[in-house]
């Protein structure tokens, strides 16, 4: 890189400073406020050139309002009797445009300390005042926002919990105005036994985490009384500051839900009892039947009743009405298949997987006809173990029926259906309503009957 001597003149290196600033307009001016100086960015900012501007009053680059109000007079006195003027203030370019500008005029003295003019500095600040003005804009509009949402408590606190600030929903709705819980701590308005358990901490670790933590819990009053609010917990990544939630009174819609699952409880608990009553006739029926046929296609009619009124009776048990749990579920099934043989061993392997409840319906029907024809078909003159197991992986169940004894029938294991197998003919049914894959491996000794079927329909 080329160098250059400095000028030995310091009077020009001074000149040459003032050239350089071109983001700056610097000019001098006498007492009076008539310009005598105009640098290379006072041209390029208002316009005009030194011959234009030299010997004119400097009021020429004020807006005319503030021509009538002698504002350029006030900045020069404000000047001279303390030493600087500082201004933000709408300027005039030549072409009558205006620009935004932020002003400082100071004294310049001699080598006395006279005051023998003044010099100004004005840079344009017309984008940062727009951006200034739009995101005041944005805080008014979001203010309003926050007011108006009448219907949602919306409020932050620091990352010790200290709240800061609080909307008018949140006054209507925990009872707190916004004087009175400001800098207060948050986890007031947990239950004690939540706030015994760390839920404010829990909540700020997962939306820290993960950027966002969704909660559905009571809530506290300021007059002592609950509400069930579902919120949302945010990090206010921007200042660091601390969390925003948002959080909505739903009590209604929860006693709502409660009482709409007290009622399902109670209709899948009648269904039970009313299958299991069917049951039971179907099993007099079938002892009181003269031909062994019929007597054995009543029996197997009452399994599939049961294995039904079984799933209807896990349901109504457990906290979810919706989904049951596989590896429970098969264990019930299978332990009351157990009670229905003393010839045979029935053990149940299963990994814990949720299904819902018309998938758990199907499924158990399933199970229940592979090991009744184990039972029936695999060891029909001699005592025998089958062992179901269902393994979950992915979003797909492996599940297995298989016993060590003399195989199927060749019109099932080949594929075939010629009427003769009712069970078989279910079989078939119940895994395409599943849209499950069915595979029967001969082990010899002993059948497999492989089901792979998705974990949701």
């Amino acid at each position: 890189m080329d160098q250059y001597p400095l000028p030995s003149d310091e009077t020009e290196i001074y000149r040459h400073i003032v050239e350089s600033a071109r983001d700056y307009a610097i000019f001098a001016m006498d007492r009076d406020g008539t310009i005598v100086t105009w640098s290379a960015g006072a041209q390029a900012l208002f316009g005009y050139s030194s011959p234009e501007i030299i010997g004119q009053n400097s009021a020429i680059l004020f807006s005319f309002e503030d021509q009538l109000a002698a504002a350029a007079q006030k900045e020069i006195r404000r000047a001279l009797t303390t030493g600087r003027s500082e201004d933000d203030r709408w300027h005039v370019r030549k072409d009558g445009g205006s620009f935004w500008a932020s002003g400082l005029t100071m004294p310049l003295r001699n080598e006395l300390g006279e005051i023998y003019g003044l010099m100004k500095i004005v840079r344009d600040r017309t984008r940062t005042q727009h951006e200034e003005e739009a995101l005041r804009a944005s805080e008014e509009r979001l203010q309003l926002i926050l007011k108006s949402a009448i219907d949602y408590a919306i409020f932050a606190f620091d990352r010790d919990g200290q709240i800061i600030s609080w909307n008018t929903g949140a006054c209507r709705i925990f009872g707190y105005e916004e004087d009175e819980i400001i800098g207060r701590d948050a986890r007031i308005l947990f239950l004690p036994g939540d706030r015994a358990e760390g839920a404010l901490e829990q909540e700020m670790k997962a939306a820290a985490e993960r950027g966002r933590a969704e909660n559905e819990q009571f809530h506290l009053r300021k007059d002592g009384s609950t509400f069930w609010g579902s919120g949302l917990t945010m990090p206010l990544r921007a200042q660091r500051a601390g969390y925003l939630k948002v959080l909505r009174d739903d009590t209604e819609r929860h006693f709502a839900e409660e009482h709409q699952q007290i009622m399902l409880r109670e209709m899948s608990h009648r269904v039970k009892n009313s299958l299991a009553l069917v049951a039971a006739m179907l099993a007099m029926q079938a002892r009181s039947a003269k031909q062994d046929e019929v007597g054995q296609a009543l029996r197997d009619a009452e399994a599939r009743v049961g294995t039904i009124a079984e799933v209807h009776d896990q349901l109504w048990r457990q906290p979810h009405l919706e989904t049951v749990d596989l590896a429970d579920f098969l264990s019930s099934l299978c332990q009351r298949l157990q009670q229905t043989t003393s010839s045979h061993i029935l053990s149940v392997d299963a990994d814990p997987c949720a299904v819902d409840a018309d998938r758990a319906i199907q499924i158990a029907l399933l199970v229940n006809e592979l090991v009744t024809n184990a039972f029936k078909h695999a060891y029909a003159d001699a005592a025998g173990a089958v062992t179901v197991s269902a393994r979950s992986a992915g979003d797909q169940i492996r599940l297995e029926v298989a016993d060590d004894g003399k195989g199927l029938p060749p019109e099932v294991s080949s594929g075939e259906n010629d009427g003769r197998s009712l069970g078989m003919k279910i079989v078939r049914a119940l895994v395409q309503q599943l849209k499950a894959e069915l595979h029967i491996e001969d082990r010899q000794p002993g059948t497999g009957f492989v089901i792979r079927l998705p974990r949701e329909g």
